[in-house]
């Protein structure tokens, strides 16, 4: 009863895209429930962090709490999100496999809604649940467009979505169903080898991305912070004489800021930079690359924390091996 009334904190449009994303990934649990148990995990440990941020960190505890409470929220939320593409992902893979046997099944002299109560396989995961029910809707007097046209609202899929139009379209205006189906079939085999030929072209854009990212930017922030911090320390040890600095300024304004040292440039502050620098890569790097492989930006997650992880350690490894060969020549 305590989620029920938790969720209600929750605008009515966000528990019904929490509904939606439920029933693509296929889990049979009540929205308010869940919705009420993720805000009340988000907040136990926005609790949590805020308290020990406070008392270890001496840091603002409200800005704690508020940030790690929408990243908690988030994270569960784009989890539940990616188990819906999944699942639609699944099907897509299936589809064609799916269509042929209905329509083997429509030609062998089957009904329609038997054909599509026997071919729901379990092989077939989310769809063959829909099958079932679609079976049942046409049995009960719906026509077989409509009940082809439901299954796409329980399935997350724009590949599926377009092709039940496709055949209720055709079924409308007079075609054969079982043709339809085998035809459709054959273009989504299509579709799919044509998807992987792309792939296997792009693969050489991945990599390069990937390296690019994860081992050209570290390495070469590696070197280039550490010359960065050795030049900003020996200009900030270097002085001009006063007297030589009024004959400088007597000539010439410009030559009199050389005899003041007016760098306040540190080695931390440039070692921070390019750790931010890394982050905002490693970002873009995973977005664009989940655009590439997947067509959707949510499908580079899975290379963000590879990529951030290999980067991190490489600036640092770079910086002590240029500390080590040359620190010594320098300093």
């Amino acid at each position: 009863m305590i989620y029920e009334r938790i969720s209600l904190l929750i605008p009515k449009k966000i528990r019904n895209w929490i509904n939606a994303q439920l029933e693509y990934s296929n889990l049979d649990i009540p929205t308010e429930k869940f919705t009420g148990f993720i805000v009340g995990i988000s907040f136990a440990a926005s609790i949590l962090a805020s308290a020990l941020a406070f008392l270890l960190l001496k840091i603002n505890p409200l800005l704690v709490f508020v940030l790690v409470f929408f990243i908690v929220l988030g994270a569960i939320l784009f989890l539940l999100t990616n188990s819906a593409d999944s699942e639609g992902r699944i099907v897509e893979k299936i589809l064609p496999d799916a269509l042929e046997l209905i329509a083997t099944n429509i030609k062998s002299g089957l009904t329609t809604e038997r054909a599509l109560l026997v071919s729901a396989r379990p092989e077939f995961g989310a769809l063959s649940k829909e099958l079932k029910y679609a079976s049942k809707s046409i049995l009960s007097g719906e026509r077989i467009e409509d009940a082809l046209l439901a299954i796409s609202k329980k399935i997350k899929s724009n590949v599926l979505d377009r092709t039940l139009w496709l055949i209720a379209e055709g079924i409308r205006n007079g075609g054969q169903i079982a043709n339809l189906l085998i035809q459709m079939s054959n273009d989504l085999r299509e579709e799919n080898a044509l998807k992987s030929e792309v792939g296997a072209n792009i693969s050489m854009y991945v990599m390069l991305i990937f390296f690019s990212a994860a081992f050209g930017a570290p390495i070469l922030f590696g070197i280039s912070s550490f010359i960065v911090g050795v030049l900003s320390e020996q200009t900030s040890q270097s002085t001009i004489p006063a007297e030589m600095s009024e004959q400088l300024s007597a000539k010439s304004p410009a030559l009199g800021l050389l005899g003041k040292s007016t760098s306040t440039i540190t080695e931390s502050f440039i070692v921070f930079f390019v750790e931010m620098t890394l982050f905002l890569t490693c970002i873009f790097a995973s977005i664009i690359l989940g655009i590439i492989n997947t067509g959707n930006e949510k499908g580079g997650v899975k290379y963000f924390i590879p990529i951030l992880i290999i980067s991190f350690a490489l600036f640092f490894l770079t910086r002590i091996i240029v500390a080590s060969m040359f620190g010594g020549m320098i300093r």
